[in-house]
């Protein structure tokens, strides 16, 4: 891990959220947030009316059905702040852009262990600029605090030296984003692997090098967290029992909560954010082009993505629409206007081969960098999500796409000035490199999120 003396240090985070806050808390406090009603039906339709429901009930809340497809952590939050401050509008879209800030804050802290400050920030940019991120900030959802959340688990497993502050600190984050949102479970199983592979009867038998984790440790960090897991676990049981499933009632098959998120499987999923992670990696990868192009290791790498993504791609079903549970963001969007083919959208199955390449890129750079664990531990978290949200009937885009672009952050912010088999990658390369993925979704954001923006009514 690194730990850099230079100015970078105090003024580079603190540059990064008051850049996010200008563009979010600002559009807030002067009334420019209101938007088309596919950004805030959620925030109108949703999240308040629960909100003040609960804030009314408090503090007997009657969790047994309500009108979010979530467990209530937010909303009782909110609700909290309601109780103490009013029923202010304004004020909940405040705290909904704290949230946002706290995502920001984990992301960078955990990129800055292994960059300099200046890296860190170019890094964690693409998710500043995101439209998801943003318009999750600006308006009362839940997806950003269950963001930050998840990222604290995820960090600490990737980044952090295993001990038990780190395990606790993990475990307990995975409890609150649990209670935040229940499908949050999938990030337990491959972090506690991660914890596992610090203990030497295990590491000493890995097939690569781990350098975030020395040797002759104990069990205990991987114990600290299987008990947070069961307790992760446990809750989620109590809720199954209390809804009949694994959604409030109200958004189980044949409830009136206006989109049913339980009852089937959406194995587009996978090609869809393969799709995704084909465009957003893109100008990365290009960048980084004389890095890896001659080795041999990332070819292979790249070759068995494409593989795989193809596969995926021609094995899954990617018909687009509402009743498919495909339509909500750009990439079902753009692919609604392209051909199908056996219900196999012709866009979908190119961009998830081209994605699973650009997967494949980022995992041999990582290996070849000697990132081998952190390459691995990624693999692990992403079929995680991948089986666990295919369980939704619905794959909203904004469920994966800020995630997909914290994991470009974090892979790039894991190279840097590593002397490897590829040779040094230097710190102005990688700025570029994430500063070319954050272009694009800084003009996305501008594009899609602020241009139909107009001065709120109310």
């Amino acid at each position: 891990m690194k730990a850099s003396k230079s100015p970078g240090r105090l003024i580079a985070l603190p540059i990064l959220l008051l850049l996010f806050l200008a563009a979010t808390l600002v559009p807030v406090l002067i009334g420019f947030d209101h938007n088309r009603p596919e950004r805030i039906i959620d925030h109108y339709y949703y999240h308040i009316p629960v909100v003040l429901e609960f804030a009314a009930t408090l503090p007997a809340v009657d969790l047994s059905d309500y009108r979010s497809a979530t467990t209530p952590g937010t909303h009782l939050l909110l609700a909290l702040v309601v109780r103490a401050f009013g029923p202010s509008e304004t004020m909940l879209q405040v705290c909904s852009c704290f949230f946002g800030v706290a995502f920001l804050i984990v992301a960078y802290i955990n990129a800055a262990r292994v960059a300099s400050p200046w890296t860190a920030l170019a890094c964690v940019l693409p998710l500043a600029g995101s439209p998801y991120v943003l318009s999750n900030a600006i308006w009362v959802m839940t997806d950003n605090l269950s963001f930050a959340l998840i990222a604290i688990t995820l960090g600490s497993t990737l980044f952090c030296v295993a001990g038990i502050p780190q395990a606790t600190r993990s475990g307990l984050a995975l409890v609150c984003s649990v209670f935040v949102r229940q499908i949050n479970i999938w990030v337990s199983g491959v972090a506690l692997l991660g914890f596992l592979f610090q203990w030497e009867p295990v590491r000493r038998r890995l097939p690569f090098a781990d350098p975030l984790q020395p040797s002759h440790r104990g069990l205990g960090p991987a114990m600290i967290f299987a008990v947070a897991t069961s307790a992760a676990v446990a809750m989620i049981a109590s809720f199954v029992s209390l809804w009949g499933g694994l959604v409030p009632p109200k958004f189980q098959v044949g409830g009136n909560g206006g989109a049913t998120h339980a009852g089937d499987l959406n194995f587009g999923l996978t090609p869809g954010v393969l799709s995704v992670l084909a465009v957003y990696a893109s100008p990365a990868i290009l960048v980084l082009l004389p890095c890896w192009l001659h080795n041999r290791r990332v070819r292979h790498a790249a070759l068995i993505g494409l593989l795989v993504g193809l596969l995926a791609g021609l094995l899954f079903e990617s018909v687009t629409g509402w009743e498919h549970g495909r339509s909500v963001g750009w990439v079902w969007g753009i692919a609604g206007r392209s051909p199908t083919f056996f219900d196999r959208n012709s866009l979908i199955v190119a961009g998830s081969t081209v994605g699973g390449c650009c997967a494949g890129i980022l995992f041999g750079i990582l290996v070849a960098a000697d990132r081998a664990r952190t390459a691995w531990l990624m693999a692990g978290f992403t079929v995680s999500f991948l089986s666990a949200y295919t369980v939704n009937s619905h794959a909203f885009q904004r469920y994966f796409d800020p995630l997909i672009l914290l994991a470009i952050g974090w892979c790039l912010a894991s190279l840097e000035s590593r002397q490897t088999e590829l040779g040094t990658i230097g710190k102005k390369r990688l700025r570029i490199a994430a500063t070319a993925v954050f272009a694009m979704q800084a003009a996305h954001a501008a594009f899609s999120l602020y241009a139909p923006m107009q001065w709120s009514m109310h």
